[in-house]
C-alpha cells in the first residue's frame, strides 16, 4: 500500500514537474516574443507566441497576446481562430469579445461584429476600445451622428486617444467643419510622440482642411508630411501638386506631378497640370493659373460639402 502510494505520489510529482517545465518554457517563449516585438520583428514574435500556445493550449493570456499581435498585423482570420477559442474559454471576458469583434470588423462582417461589441459593452459599458469599435461600425453603416458621439465618448475618458481624434476629425471634415477638425488634427501632429502611427494620416487630413480654407502654404506642407500614409495613387500626388502650385512652390508641384504621372501615365489631371506648369515656366513664374472647379475634393474620410478639387488649365 505504501509502495503504491509512493508510486502514485511520484507520478503526480512527475506530472507537476512536467507541467512546471512546460510553463517555464512557455514563459521563456513569451519573453523572447516580447523582445522580438520590441525590436520590430513581428513575424518572429508571432511564431514564438504560437509555439508557447502550442505547448500550453490552456494559457489564455498567451493566446490573447498572440491574437492581439495578429490583429495588429492585419491577420484577421488567424486572430479569429484563437479568439473563438478564448470566447469559449472565457465567455465573460470583454477583451476576448472585443478582440473577436475587431477580427469580424476587419473581415467586413459588420452584423457579427456589432453583436459581439454589444455583448462586451453589456459586461463593461465604459470599455473605450469597445465604444471606439462601435463607432467604427456605425460609421461604416452610414450612421455618422452616432459614430461621432461614440468617438467623443472615448475622448471624454481618454482625451489623448489619437485614433478617436483622427476618426472624429475625419467625420467633422466631411460634414464641412474643417476648423474644428483641424484643432483635433493639430493636437495629434503636435504630440511629442513622433512614432504615433496616426501622425501621418493626421497630417494628410489637416492638409485637406487647410486646402478647404485656401491656406495653400500650410496645406502643401501638411500634405507633404502626410503623403506617406496614402496609397500612392495619382489623385494623391495631384492633390499635393495642386497645393504646392497654389502656394508658389513650383518645384514641389513638379516633383509631385512626376510621381502622379509615374503612378498613372494617362491621368488627365496630372497631364493638364504638368502642361500648365510648363506654360507658366515659359511665361514667367508670376503668371497666374486659370482655375475652374468641377468636382468635390476627395479625402480618406470622403468628400466634404462644398469642398472642391481645383482643376487647372493654362492661362491664355
Amino acid at each position: 500500500m505504501a509502495l503504491t502510494l509512493c508510486a502514485g505520489l511520484s507520478g503526480c510529482s512527475s506530472r507537476r514537474n512536467a507541467m512546471a517545465g512546460r510553463s517555464e518554457t512557455s514563459e521563456r517563449l513569451c519573453e523572447e516574443a516580447r523582445r522580438a516585438k520590441d525590436r520590430g520583428d513581428t513575424h518572429a514574435a508571432e511564431n514564438l507566441l504560437a509555439s508557447a500556445v502550442d505547448r500550453n493550449p490552456g494559457d489564455a493570456e498567451t493566446r490573447l497576446e498572440l491574437s492581439e499581435m495578429l490583429l495588429a498585423d492585419g491577420n484577421a482570420p488567424g486572430a479569429s481562430e484563437h479568439l473563438k477559442i478564448l470566447v469559449d474559454q472565457l465567455p465573460d471576458d470583454p477583451r476576448c469579445l472585443i478582440g473577436l469583434a475587431e477580427a469580424m470588423y476587419l473581415e467586413h462582417r459588420m452584423l457579427e461584429s456589432a453583436g459581439l461589441v454589444e455583448q462586451a459593452l453589456d459586461l463593461d459599458p465604459r470599455n473605450g476600445r469597445g465604444i471606439l469599435l462601435r463607432g467604427k461600425i456605425e460609421q461604416a453603416q452610414g450612421d455618422h451622428a452616432r459614430a461621432l458621439d461614440d468617438y467623443y465618448r472615448v475622448l471624454a475618458t481618454e482625451p489623448e486617444h489619437a485614433e478617436a481624434k483622427l476618426l472624429a476629425a475625419g467625420l467633422q471634415s466631411k460634414q464641412g467643419d474643417s476648423r474644428l477638425a483641424a484643432q483635433l488634427l493639430r493636437s495629434i501632429v503636435d504630440a511629442s510622440d513622433a512614432a504615433n502611427p496616426y501622425r501621418e494620416k493626421a497630417y494628410w487630413l489637416l492638409g485637406e482642411c487647410y486646402a478647404r480654407d485656401a491656406r495653400w502654404p500650410d496645406a502643401a506642407r501638411a500634405l507633404a508630411r502626410g503623403i506617406a500614409s496614402r496609397p500612392g495613387l495619382a489623385a494623391d500626388w495631384n492633390e499635393l501638386a495642386n497645393a504646392c502650385w497654389r502656394s508658389g512652390d513650383l518645384r514641389g508641384a513638379s516633383q509631385a506631378l512626376e510621381r502622379a504621372i509615374s503612378a498613372d501615365p494617362t491621368n488627365r489631371e496630372a497631364l493638364a497640370l504638368h502642361a500648365a506648369l510648363d506654360q507658366q515656366a515659359r511665361m514667367g513664374a508670376g503668371s497666374a493659373p486659370v482655375v475652374t472647379r468641377t468636382s468635390h475634393l476627395e479625402s480618406s474620410a470622403g468628400p466634404g460639402p462644398g469642398a472642391e478639387r481645383p482643376q487647372i488649365r493654362p492661362g491664355p
